[in-house]
Order: structure tokens, then C-alpha cells, then sequence
């Protein structure tokens, strides 16, 4: 996971003297291990099928390269949505659902079973019995004792059964869970939309991070270039032994290029983390390479605040799964419900038995037959576990509505903030854009005016640092409009310019 801790913030002090002019917050970057992937041949495979399964394991290989050169920003979001491994993990997520709610679905079919029991006694099973029997004669009733000892079965038996059972009523509980499954089904779709937003947002902030860098470390190399140019000057009319450059004026230009060329190392440090960390999140490998086109596209926002909350409150993800949870909260009061009434299932059985007695109790009229019949099952007192599970979903739906108040009042304020903040931006990017050229052009006269010796060396030093600054605000605004623009598209759950259409 890449973070970003440092980069510049419209409510933090930054950029208030030259020497954080070209400074970054460090970029801390976590690479996960990746999965290797082995490849298993056999020798023992005729040449044509190794051949075959070759070009099969080698697909890769004659795949079209990937493009890393000249990248939009679209070209970048369309890799990371590829190549991101959260994207696979909220497919898994989707799969999941989808099993889960199949295994609700089955709750409408009817199970069959079939039953195999091979069984072996210690001796043939028999029936014993003694009595009388009282028979009537002339003489009058007779009783007439007897002993029976009847065999019933032999000691070994095969048994099979097909068993069928079907609930016809359950009280609401198999609707109930099948809504649950589908509403579980949904949350996860919304769930991979989330990731995907969030894949598109990250993108987009290392993008334009990437981006800033790029145009931080320009402005350093200019400014870089300018010093030794001033240092070159102030030599060269100290040595010519003028009456106002001193020897201080000469070791001061010196030092300003010294410092300006460390800022430039630092420039350049940051802008190799910058594409680091968007090379992480498109899901490249570590040592990939990649040049960004300059994106130029205006940025505007024309909508009204009202209708941002809007938006968001319809398409933010975080909401949507909420309204959901809220939603399966319903179904399972009618699941608790359910355990207030029976439970009415239909039933129905066939068998056949083998044994090698033909008698008693397995004669040809019971080794084989059928059974069908209807059940009820009733819980007249379960110990209050009814009422207790009614009562706790209950609950549960007052705490997840509670809860969908306050996410839907912290969304409309996150919305608001970055609204206020997106504005802010946009008026700082159009005030530093016109001092950036007042700084140049006072630049230019300082340096026409220093080669005449019509003003002195701090002026000069003074001009170039100003217009160092007002440059790198105007980056730094630009780059606070575009963080401004990532994180209000994020909130709302689509793009500003779908709003605009």
C-alpha cells in the first residue's frame, strides 16, 4: 500500500520561504510479495502436445507489450483496473455472493436423498412367544398352551431407501433468508464499485502527484539555471572591478546556486517516489517504468453545492450499502418472526430389502414399498429465544438507521468541505497565475538593470526567489484544485463531468 502523508495540503503553511519551495513529504512505499508462478512439464509428452502446451503456458510471451510510454491519465486507470489485485479480490467478494445466494435459492427445491445400509447380526433375528390359547368345544373352552419360537429375518441384510421431504411452510423464514442472500448479492456489486472508485482515485492523486513533480523539478532546474547564470554575471563584474558588486554579492549568488541545487536533488528524489507510488497502484512491478503525457484538460466545476450532496446521497457506495444493511435488517425480523409458527413439510420414502429369509418379516409382501405423509413441527414454548431474537433484530434496524442519519449528515459536510475547498483552489490558481507573471517580468527588468549596475545583487537574488515562489504556489494550487476535484468525484460515486452532461 502506498501513502502519501506529505503532499502539499491547502491548509498547511507550505511553501512560505525558498527553501521548501521544492520540498515533498516522503513517500513510504509497502511492496507486497508477489505470487510466483511455476511452470510444471513432462517429458514423457509427445513433441507436438509439449509444443501446444508451450504456446499455451507461454501466452504472455507473445502478448502485445504493455504501454508505458506517453501515458493519459485514462491510459493509467484503464492498467490499474486490469492490473489491480483489489479489483480481484472484490470479484472474489462477488462470487462469494453469488454462491450464497444459490444456497438460499435451494431452500425451494425438494431434498432427495438415498440411503444404503449392509448390515450383519450375531445370529438370525426370531421371535419368541408363550401363551394360551382358550379353544371352544362341546365340553366347553379348553385353554391350550404353546411355545413359539418364529424366525423373522436372517442375520444379513441389505437395506436401500429413497427419502424426499419438502417444507411447504415455514413461516416467512425461506423468503426471509432468500432476501437476505440477494440484498448480500447487491452490497457485494456495490462493494466492487467502491474498489473501483477507489482504484480510480488513487490513481488519479499519484497522477497528478506524479504530475506536480514533474513540474516542481522543472521549475528547480530553471531556477537552477538562472543562479548560474546571475553567478556567472556577478563574476564576471566582480572581477572587472565594479564600484557596487562586492566580494559578499559574488559568494551570495554562489550560495543561492548551491542551495538551488540541492533542491533540485530533492526534486528529483521526490519525483522518482511520485511515479513509484503510481506504478505501485496501476499494479505494475516495482521496476516498471513509465512517462506521463502533460495533461492540460480545464478543470471547472459549474454544479451547485446542492446538487453534489444530491448526487452523493444517491451514488455514494458508503450509502448505498447502508440503505441495504437497513433493508436486510426487515428480512431478518420476518426470519425471527418465523419461530412464532410451524413448521409443514411434505414427506416421501421408497425402499427395497434383500435377505435370504423368505418369511417373517421379510416376506415379498414388505421387502419393498413406499410411504408418503405430511409433517408438522411446532415450538409451543421455546424459553422466550423467539422473542429475544425478534427484540435484537429490532434493535439492530434502529442502530443501522441511526447510523444512515449521521453517514448521510457526515457525507453532506465532506461534500460541502471539499466543495469549499475545490473554490478556494480554483480563485488561489487564478491569483497566483497573474503574480506569476508580474514575478517574471520584475525578474526580467532586475537582470537587465543588474548587467547596467543600476541595482544591487540581494535585489536581483530577491526577484529570482520571488518568482521561484509565485511559480511553485501556482503548481501547488493547480495540484490542491486537482486533490480538491479526486476527492469530491470519490464522495459523489461518479465523475464531474457526467454531472456537467
Amino acid at each position: 500500500m502506498i501513502h502519501l502523508p506529505f503532499l502539499p495540503d491547502s491548509r498547511s503553511a507550505y511553501f512560505k520561504t525558498l527553501n521548501r519551495c521544492f520540498s515533498f513529504g516522503a513517500l513510504k512505499i509497502k511492496c507486497c510479495r508477489k505470487s510466483r508462478v511455476y511452470f510444471l512439464t513432462f517429458s514423457a509428452v509427445k513433441p507436438v502436445l509439449g509444443v501446444l502446451a508451450g504456446l499455451m503456458l507461454a501466452g504472455d510471451v507473445w502478448a502485445e507489450p504493455l504501454k508505458t510510454e506517453n501515458l493519459t491519465l485514462q491510459d493509467c486507470i484503464e492498467i490499474a483496473l486490469q492490473r489491480n489485485q483489489q479489483m480481484q479480490i472484490s470479484g472474489a467478494s462477488i462470487a462469494m455472493a453469488e454462491a450464497q445466494y444459490q444456497q438460499a435459492m435451494s431452500a425451494y427445491w425438494p431434498r432427495i436423498s438415498a440411503d444404503v445400509n449392509a448390515q450383519r447380526a450375531d445370529e438370525d433375528r426370531t421371535f419368541s412367544g408363550k401363551s394360551t390359547v382358550n379353544v371352544p368345544t362341546q365340553m366347553g373352552p379348553v385353554s391350550i398352551p404353546f411355545d413359539l419360537d418364529v424366525k423373522l429375518f436372517d442375520r444379513d441384510m441389505l437395506t436401500t431407501s429413497v427419502n424426499l421431504t419438502y417444507p411447504i411452510f415455514t413461516g416467512g423464514r425461506r423468503g426471509a433468508i432468500v432476501d437476505q442472500a440477494e440484498k448480500g448479492l447487491a452490497i457485494a456489486e456495490i462493494g466492487e464499485r467502491k474498489t473501483r472508485l477507489e482504484v480510480i482515485r488513487d490513481v488519479k492523486k499519484y497522477y497528478y502527484g506524479a504530475l506536480f513533480a514533474l513540474d516542481m523539478e522543472q521549475l528547480a532546474s530553471d531556477t537552477l539555471e538562472r543562479f548560474q547564470v546571475l553567478e556567472e554575471l556577478t563574476e564576471r563584474l566582480f572581477q572587472h572591478g565594479s564600484l557596487k558588486v562586492k566580494k559578499t554579492d559574488y559568494l551570495r549568488t554562489k550560495t543561492s546556486t548551491a542551495i538551488t541545487r540541492s533542491l533540485l536533488h530533492e526534486a528529483n528524489y521526490s519525483r522518482e517516489l511520485a511515479h513509484e507510488a503510481l506504478t505501485n497502484a496501476m499494479g505494475l512491478d516495482w521496476n516498471s517504468k513509465v512517462t506521463l503525457a502533460k495533461d492540460d484538460q480545464p478543470l471547472h466545476l459549474n454544479e451547485e453545492l446542492q446538487t453534489l450532496i444530491s448526487s452523493a446521497h444517491d451514488f455514494n457506495p458508503d450509502i448505498q450499502q447502508l440503505k441495504l444493511a437497513v433493508q436486510v435488517t426487515e428480512d431478518k425480523i420476518t426470519e425471527a418472526r418465523s419461530g412464532y409458527f410451524p413448521v409443514i413439510g411434505f414427506q416421501a420414502s421408497a425402499y427395497k430389502l434383500w435377505n435370504d429369509f423368505d418369511g417373517g418379516l421379510v416376506n415379498s409382501a414388505n421387502r419393498e414399498g413406499w410411504t408418503i405423509g405430511v409433517g408438522l413441527q411446532w415450538n409451543l414454548f421455546d424459553g422466550f429465544q423467539t422473542s429475544g431474537k425478534v427484540d435484537y433484530a429490532k434493535a439492530q434496524r434502529r442502530q443501522l438507521e441511526s447510523q444512515q442519519i449521521l453517514l448521510d449528515q457526515a457525507m453532506a459536510l465532506q461534500v460541502k468541505q471539499q466543495f469549499l475547498r475545490l473554490r478556494s483552489a480554483g480563485k488561489q490558481m487564478e491569483d497566483t497565475r497573474e503574480a506569476s507573471g508580474y514575478a517574471k517580468e520584475n525578474r526580467e527588468l532586475h537582470v537587465r538593470a543588474y548587467q547596467e549596475e543600476m541595482v544591487e545583487t540581494k535585489d536581483v537574488i530577491e526577484s529570482e526567489i520571488v518568482e521561484t515562489f509565485t511559480q511553485s504556489s501556482q503548481y501547488r494550487s493547480r495540484h490542491e484544485l486537482e486533490m480538491a476535484l479526486v476527492s469530491l468525484e470519490f464522495l459523489i460515486g461518479q465523475n464531474i463531468q457526467s454531472l456537467n452532461q
